[in-house]
């Protein structure tokens, strides 16, 4: 009898558990944007964590959680994922499986932590936001070169005023205050004694604190970009490419294509002039120059032997240049010490590449410092040749994996006119007393997702090197997906937040944005269409204490982890609730 007992409270408790990790999925799912204009879904972000770790709490046995938390949440990451069929039939699945093993390693991490019914530990207010944390930081970080993707703190950019903590522990604080605030939850309703009335109450207050901090916040930014000097005129051009621009771009098409760009860019700035507005700066996308890179010993091989495209269009940036009287930032392969051997190109290194551009030729170039993972490489596989060519062929047909990553990014220097009055000149009337010499960091494409990468580029050794970033991507990727296009730009917008500097994106099929430094999106051209928007960034001076700490959030959520995974001595066995 009893037996019979025990096994119904097992299957009971088992389906409970499949439940609640398949209502978690949901609620993930939906907490991300499924189009560019659904995201009302955010405040999911709050509910998600709560019901996996009820669900790691009730489960009769670790394996049924690892059953019940895979299934669905492998279906979620393959529909999230569903736009990279187009690119890796094989890639697609296999990346989704690995994305839903890390939410396993999350559920089990819960039920370490937080114990089970019968024998509960730690207050869900703590194991939350140490497990997610922790498991964003390895998946998104140290494990496999990353895949910063699907963190709780990218939709809670919607909730402007709470997102400002990230200025303060980065994304990795706001994280960690979605999961405080879901654990509070999950207390007030599994909890015992008084931890069921001071975790919500806590957690309320937190939450209630972090709206005042970041009310005030953007205020005082709002306040200072006031009295601030003259914001800068940016002309971002979107271009429409279809993704196979990167496998497959014939001469010919690449000669036409330009001749869009172009056209675009002279459009842009006539519209910009008719406003009353001169352009310090042109933006194209990432890789979207033709060619083989601007450097002038690569040119000089072509030129010499009569290759194609010889220099054209290094001539031809020089003349767009001086027609729109503005310097350009371009997104260009980069090929350093290019030669001929025989019938083949050869060269040193292939870097993902942006040129700065004016009348006077290439003034400069950055060169990206992270690869993407399964776009321009594949974690560990990557280091064996043999293997990732076999792979490729199988599932990628077309792709190479032969980029490098530079040791170091490179930040550029914009100089323009300022008048008496401060105004630039051009913008405003006023005689010119000098210049003024503005930084720009440039992470491209995959760069903006990952905090280290951003932080590196805007504040290397600690102090601020751009005042404004400029994110140049090509998300033809997506194919139709719009929903991973909106991602992307809620993961710039949290970038913004995090590193108190505006962005602007130039992105290839789109979204190009700006976005002020507290994460609001200033202007936006929608996504799959070509066009121009004129955006007018105010450069930020200041340093958060965001670059001061770094990752130490993340790491003291892997230290929390640690402890708690530490050998457990016998408890009494407490009676089952939930």
């Amino acid at each position: 009898m009893q037996d019979a007992e025990a096994g119904r409270d097992q299957a009971r408790g088992r389906l409970i558990a499949a439940l609640l990790a398949t209502l978690s999925a949901l609620a993930f799912a939906l907490s991300f944007p499924l189009s560019e204009q659904f995201v009302a879904g955010w405040p999911l972000v709050f509910v998600w964590p709560a019901l996996l770790g009820a669900a790691a709490r009730i489960a009769p046995r670790k394996r049924e959680l690892v059953v019940g938390t895979a299934v669905p949440f492998l279906v979620v990451f393959l529909a999230h994922e569903w736009w990279m069929r187009h690119i890796t039939e094989l890639g697609m699945p296999l990346l989704a499986m690995y994305l839903a093993g890390w939410t396993v390693v999350l559920a089990l991490l819960m039920r370490r932590l937080g114990g089970t019914a019968a024998r509960p530990r730690w207050p869900f207010a703590v194991v939350l936001p140490i497990a997610v944390v922790c498991v964003e930081h390895l998946r998104g970080d140290l494990v496999c070169s990353g895949y910063a993707w699907f963190f709780a703190a990218h939709p809670l950019v919607e909730w402007t005023e709470v997102a400002q903590i990230a200025s303060i522990g980065g994304g990795w604080l706001l994280s960690a205050l979605a999961a405080f605030v879901s654990g509070a939850v999950l207390d007030a309703i599994v909890g015992r004694g008084k931890l069921r009335i001071a975790s919500p109450i806590i957690a309320l207050t937190a939450l209630a604190a972090a709206f005042v901090i970041g009310a005030q916040r953007i205020a005082a930014i709002d306040n200072s970009n006031t009295a601030h000097p003259p914001a800068l005129n940016i002309l971002s051009v979107q271009t429409d490419l279809p993704m196979s621009n990167k496998l497959s771009w014939t001469p010919e098409e690449q000669v036409e294509d330009f001749l869009v760009f172009a056209r675009l860019t002279i459009e842009g700035a006539a519209t910009a002039r008719e406003a009353g507005a001169t352009i310090d700066l042109a933006l194209w996308p990432e890789t979207t120059l033709p060619g083989l890179g601007l450097e002038r010993d690569s040119i000089k091989t072509l030129v010499d032997g009569h290759y194609y495209p010889g220099d054209r269009y290094l001539e031809a940036l020089r003349d767009l240049s001086t027609r729109i009287d503005a310097p350009m930032l371009v997104g260009s392969p980069a090929y350093i010490d290019l030669r001929v051997e025989g019938n083949r190109f050869k060269w040193k290194n292939q870097f993902n590449s942006a040129y700065l551009v004016g009348p006077d030729g290439a003034r400069g170039r950055t060169d990206k410092i992270y690869l993407t993972p399964f776009g321009e490489m594949m974690p560990i596989i990557s280091n064996w040749d043999w293997l990732e060519t076999q792979l490729l062929d199988l599932g990628a047909e077309g792709m190479t994996f032969d980029l490098d990553a530079a040791a170091a990014p490179s930040n550029f220097t914009l100089q323009r006119k300022v008048t008496q009055s401060g105004a630039v000149s051009g913008a405003a009337s006023g005689t010119a007393s000098g210049t003024e010499g503005v930084g720009l960091g440039v992470p491209i494409c995959f760069e903006i997702t990952m905090p280290w990468a951003s932080r590196r580029i805007a504040f290397p050794d600690g102090k601020r090197a751009a005042g404004v970033l400029l994110n140049l991507s090509n998300d033809g990727w997506f194919g139709p997906s719009r929903a991973g296009r909106r991602q992307h730009l809620q993961v710039a917008q949290l970038r913004a937040i995090e590193l108190d500097t505006p962005v602007v994106r130039s992105a290839n099929t789109g979204i190009s944005a700006s976005i002020d430094a507290v994460g609001r999106i200033e202007a936006i051209l929608p996504s799959q269409q070509a066009g121009t928007l004129l955006v007018h960034p105010v450069p930020s001076t200041s340093v958060p204490t965001s670059v001061f700490l770094g990752d130490s959030v993340a790491f003291l959520a892997l230290l929390g982890a640690c402890v708690g995974l530490l050998p457990v001595g016998k408890q009494k066995a407490a009676r089952p609730q939930l």
